[in-house]
């Protein structure tokens, strides 16, 4: 169901995100396969990012440019990874290096892992009941700018709880997917290196939001009228 949500909701995106794709560019997208791995510790999980798009960017980039575009010249293709993790807090680009040692040391005394990454986006909690996903494509065969990219996964999550009957949204300058002014349902935090995409998005569904109140996950502009929740 996720990844049919996956494939439709890029191919909506809106105009203005795109780099120009045309009607038989979208009906030639490439396939995302997918795989769920279970429950995966997080410094694991990052390292078989970092190793896949590694590899992805030598392959694509040891080609002559005229001949990335065929994909048959290529042994590595797109594909979703969904996991769980054991309960860990992560640390994006915007937030990374801000926390005191003292406060790092607090939230691993929960027996919690803490990373810092190259990821978007500020601190936030992963676990177990929480769907997490890890996009590993190559943006210019769907034809895709970073922005555009972003609210391809926006929509997807969307049209996902959709499906189960949850109306939920984007809002615009704060990234996400919301089921209120007040209540995320989703975080998103992204990289893009060389079009090559890592990290993602982060599905709340059976969490246990008890986490969530160790620390300030979003963002620190967001008006008094819309406090913090998870």
């Amino acid at each position: 169901m996720l990844r049919r949500a996956f494939g439709t909701a890029f191919a909506k995106s809106s105009g203005e995100c795109t780099l120009g794709r045309s009607a038989e560019q979208l009906s030639r997208l490439p396939t995302i396969g997918y795989v769920y791995l279970g429950q995966v510790p997080y410094h694991k999980a990052l390292e078989m990012q970092q190793q896949l798009c590694r590899a992805r960017i030598d392959e694509l980039y040891a080609l002559p440019p005229a001949a990335r575009a065929d994909r048959s010249n290529r042994k590595y293709s797109d594909a979703l990874i969904l996991l769980q993790h054991p309960p860990v807090y992560t640390n994006g680009r915007r937030n990374r290096g801000k926390l005191t040692p003292e406060e790092i040391a607090r939230l691993r005394d929960l027996d919690c892992d803490y990373f810092e990454t190259n990821r978007g986006g500020e601190i936030t909690f992963h676990g177990p009941g929480q769907l997490v996903g890890y996009p590993n494509l190559y943006l210019k065969d769907h034809h895709l700018a970073t922005k555009c990219y972003v609210e391809g996964l926006e929509n997807t999550i969307v049209e996902t709880c959709a499906r189960f009957g949850i109306a939920a949204k984007s809002m615009p300058g704060f990234p996400g997917v919301w089921t209120s002014p007040t209540q995320k349902v989703a975080a998103l935090g992204t990289h893009v290196q060389r079009y090559v995409t890592s990290h993602g998005f982060a599905l709340n569904c059976t969490t246990d939001m008890k986490w969530f109140r160790e620390i300030v996950p979003c963002v620190a502009k967001m008006p008094a009228s819309m406090p913090c929740s998870q």
